[in-house]
């Protein structure tokens, strides 16, 4: 593929061939497809996806050098795509995806990214607020209306379930729509379904988001979460997130996330209050 507008050169393609039937993902920077499902027809592997948010149709087509043709259309498409396997993409030296922790940063590591928005209720929450201090905090920058945001939202809710009485707070700045910041039906429903009730605020229209992301360097994914330890400083970046469509490397980002919070949570204890 040629290089995406995040600066991809390559994708990873999941797929489970169970005799006919098939289930895929193509997995970017920012997250999956979603899980793409279907079956072989006339030499070909048909599969779709639809959730009302990223309807796509995939045709997979083997060839006789061990490759697959990818055509995505829907959501992303944009000409076909070679697939090979990873041990001969590597051995032909082709570029590897890109490593969802190392694609976005802060511009200045020794400098707490700030953040002052109002909740749904109107009233201000800055990083600055005593609950925050002392604590591990997720920066999670989000919308209601991003279908891999909506992957990540279940498994953010488990973690602050699980480690909030250990020290772990969430904070979620969601960008949305001008109508949705007036009356965020939409969010509000996004919340209830996903079980969430760690902090969301209201960061403003999804077109400010950079503008009003001024610690961010090279953000371009949605979701992104920004690991903040005890001392108030980021500590890591993660782009993206992935579907369960994603099958292993799914299971792995969230080991990855939990990894991450046992550890800043372990780092410098503080007395909680």
């Amino acid at each position: 593929m040629s290089s995406s507008k995040k600066g991809e050169n390559a994708w990873q393609f999941i797929v489970r061939q169970q005799g006919a039937e098939v289930s895929a993902a193509i997995l970017r920077v920012d997250g999956d497809t979603g899980a793409l499902t279907g079956g072989y027809q006339d030499g070909e592997f048909v599969l779709s996806h639809f959730d009302g948010a990223r309807p796509s149709l995939l045709v997979v087509t083997p060839r006789s050098d061990g490759t697959l043709t990818l055509e995505l259309s829907g959501q992303r498409s944009g000409g076909a795509i070679t697939a090979w396997r990873p041990d001969v993409a590597r051995a032909k030296g082709l570029a590897e995806p890109v490593d969802a922790s190392r694609h976005t940063g802060v511009k200045d590591p020794s400098k707490p990214f700030n953040f002052s928005f109002p909740d749904l209720n109107g009233r201000i929450v800055s990083n600055t607020d005593a609950r925050f201090q002392g604590k591990v905090l997720l920066i999670n920058i989000t919308g209601s209306w991003c279908p891999n945001c909506h992957d990540e939202a279940p498994f953010l809710a488990e973690l602050y379930n699980k480690y909030h009485a250990q020290g772990l707070e969430i904070v979620a700045l969601s960008f949305e729509e001008a109508e949705q910041l007036a009356n965020p039906v939409r969010l509000k429903a996004f919340i209830a379904q996903n079980g969430i009730k760690y902090t969301v605020l209201l960061g403003g229209e999804t077109s400010s988001a950079k503008e009003k992301l001024t610690q961010a360097l090279d953000w371009d994914s949605w979701p992104t979460t920004f690991f903040v330890g005890r001392d108030g400083l980021v500590k890591g970046v993660h782009a993206g997130f992935p579907s369960p469509g994603s099958g292993d490397l799914y299971k792995k980002e969230k080991a990855e996330f939990i990894a991450t919070v046992e550890r800043l949570l372990a780092e410098n204890q503080k007395s909680l209050n």
